[in-house]
C-alpha cells in the first residue's frame, strides 16, 4: 500500500496543496501534508527527517512516496538520501540545484548577468517577505491556465517567512551541494523530476542538474507556470495520474 507525502515550498504551507486534496480523496490514497519548520534552515531540515519518520513508524507496512515541490523537492531529496531504504520513490516537482562547479563560460555569464540577479534576489526577499502587491508577483507562480480566483485563494495562505530564514534559503547553494555529495537513493525507476516549462523560479538546467545527479526520470509539463502544476485544472489531474503510475513501477 502506497502514502504519498507532499511537501511544501517556500511562503506557503500544506494548503497549498488544496487545489489536488479532493482529487486524492476521490481516488482513495493515503496521504500526509507536512507543514516544514522554516523558523531556521536546521530547523527545517529536521522536522523534515522527523515528520517522515513518524508516518513511517505509524504506518510501517505502506510504501512512502515523498512529493516535494520547490524547496519542498530539496527537503524531500534530502529525506530520501538521509532514510534511504525506508523511501519506496522520490517526485520532485518544480525544483532544482545549481552544479558546485561551474564552467568559465557560465562564470563569464554570471558576471555579464550579475546587476539583473542582485535585483532578482532583493525583489524575492521582499516577495517572501509578503511586501510586494500580490498583482505584481502572482506572474511569477502562476499562468493565466490557473483562474485567478484559484490565485487569490492561493495568496491568502501565503506565509511571511523570516528574514533570518530568508538569508540561509538564499545562501544555501553550498549547504545543498554537501548534502547531495554522496548519493544513496537514485535511478529512474525511483526518482522522477517534474519541470514546468514556463516556471519563471525555477530554471530547467537546475532541474536538468538534479535529474542527472540522481539518475532519476523527468517530465516536462508544456505551458505549466510553477505552480499550475497543483492550482491548474489543466495539469493537476495529468499530475496525479502520473505520480500514481510512478509509484506503482
Amino acid at each position: 500500500m502506497t502514502h504519498f507525502i507532499f511537501f511544501h515550498g517556500i511562503g506557503i504551507r500544506s494548503p497549498f496543496w488544496n487545489s489536488i486534496v479532493p482529487k486524492l480523496e476521490e481516488k482513495s490514497l493515503n496521504y500526509s501534508l507536512v507543514d516544514l519548520d522554516f523558523s531556521s534552515l536546521d530547523n527545517a531540515f529536521q522536522s523534515s527527517k522527523d515528520s517522515v519518520k513518524d508516518i513511517i513508524k505509524k504506518y510501517p507496512d505502506r510504501n512512502i512516496v515523498m512529493v516535494g515541490h520547490s524547496l519542498g523537492g530539496l527537503f524531500a531529496t534530502y529525506v530520501a538520501q538521509s532514510l534511504g531504504d525506508d523511501i519506496h520513490k522520490l517526485i520532485i516537482i518544480a525544483s532544482g540545484v545549481a552544479p558546485k562547479q561551474v564552467s568559465i563560460k557560465a562564470i563569464q555569464q554570471k558576471q555579464i548577468n550579475v546587476l539583473y540577479k542582485t535585483i532578482k534576489k532583493f525583489g524575492m526577499q521582499m516577495m517572501f517577505k509578503g511586501y510586494l502587491p500580490s498583482w505584481l508577483t502572482q506572474s511569477m507562480f502562476f499562468t493565466k491556465n490557473t483562474p485567478k480566483e484559484v490565485q487569490r485563494k492561493v495568496w491568502k495562505d501565503a506565509v511571511r517567512e523570516k528574514q533570518s530564514f530568508l538569508m540561509e534559503y538564499f545562501k544555501s547553494k553550498k549547504v545543498w551541494n554537501n548534502h547531495f555529495k554522496r548519493v544513496h537513493f537514485s535511478g529512474p525507476d525511483n526518482v522522477l523530476i517534474i519541470i514546468c516549462d514556463k516556471d519563471k523560479l525555477v530554471p530547467k538546467h537546475a532541474s536538468m542538474y538534479l535529474k542527472d545527479h540522481l539518475n532519476g526520470s523527468y517530465k516536462v509539463y508544456k505551458d505549466c507556470g510553477h505552480n499550475d502544476i497543483i492550482t491548474s485544472e489543466k495539469f493537476n489531474k495529468k499530475f496525479i495520474d502520473d505520480i500514481v503510475l510512478f509509484s506503482s513501477i
